[in-house]
């Protein structure tokens, strides 16, 4: 038998990440799987990729980058005008400090792949749903059941949508590990992930929950700046890290409601005034 780590959705977290390697030290795994989403929307990303550099040095890793990623990568020039501003501060910040060679690091892995170890069934990793970086089967209806009849594997492992899962559909079976940085559990203050333990028939998943230095991160959001820059999607992190609750999902669609109903095409267009509202709205 063999035991995989499975992770997904760091989102910059990069005390959850110290806490995850910390675990599989004293709890050893054969490898690390890993769905992608690892930076934006927290401090000092260049301190995630670090440890994730450390980490495939160190493990057997099979490691997919995910729509965060995607999005960094597409900015070349800062073509989407990214600024200090509610709408896409967090990522004007994640993108300035990250290196040439952090990008490239980032860029070196698939968006979705087969993986095959040895004496158990093969595995289909992606990031949201085979095909589309973005795919959320809890939010789009219908989709999870339309993955998984025409998936030609006998397990998916996907991310994305925070939630932690194994659901068997179509004699396959769909395993979601949660977030290890942004984890959506109602409780907050925790950081998810997987072990899977395979054999020659199945791969089975144990979902795990553990604690990290929450107040440590917290005053880095501070002293490094990112505040300042982040502004009201900021806050919205913060709040969800401590509640389990996605906040920063809320504004997004609130967000959208208020554009549509201003006649604004994007919500970068809106004004921070709108934006102070929804922070009142939510109490960040």
């Amino acid at each position: 038998m063999v035991r995989y780590a499975l992770i997904s959705d760091i989102h910059g977290n990069y005390k959850a990440l110290e806490a995850f390697l910390s675990y599989i030290e004293e709890n050893p795994v054969d490898g690390i799987l890993c769905l992608g989403d690892y930076v934006t929307d927290g401090p000092y990303p260049e301190r995630t990729v670090a440890y994730l550099r450390k980490m495939r040095e160190r493990y057997s890793c099979h490691m997919l980058r995910g729509n965060r990623e995607d999005y960094l990568l597409d900015n070349v020039g800062n073509r989407e005008g990214w600024k200090p501003s509610s709408a896409n501060g967090t990522l004007y910040y994640t993108w300035k400090r990250l290196s040439a060679e952090d990008m490239d690091f980032l860029a070196s892995f698939p968006t979705e792949r087969e993986v095959i170890i040895e004496d158990c069934p093969p595995l289909y990793l992606c990031h949201g749903t085979p095909g589309r970086v973005r795919g959320n089967v809890h939010e789009e209806e219908g989709l999870k059941e339309k993955v998984m009849r025409e998936l030609t594997y006998p397990y998916l492992l996907g991310g994305h949508s925070h939630c932690q899962e194994i659901d068997r559909l179509f004699g396959k079976a769909y395993i979601n590990p949660g977030s290890l940085g942004f984890a959506i559990d109602g409780v907050g203050r925790h950081a998810q992930f997987a072990v899977l333990e395979g054999k020659r028939e199945s791969w089975e998943a144990g979902f795990l929950s553990i604690p990290y230095d929450v107040e440590g991160y917290l005053r880095a959001f501070s002293e490094s700046g990112v505040d300042q820059v982040g502004m009201t999607l900021n806050k919205a992190v913060k709040k969800s890290l401590v509640t389990g609750v996605n906040y920063f999902f809320k504004c997004i669609m609130a967000m959208e409601i208020e554009a549509q109903k201003a006649g604004v095409k994007s919500i970068p267009e809106m004004p921070q005034e709108a934006w102070d509202k929804l922070e009142e709205r939510f109490e960040l």
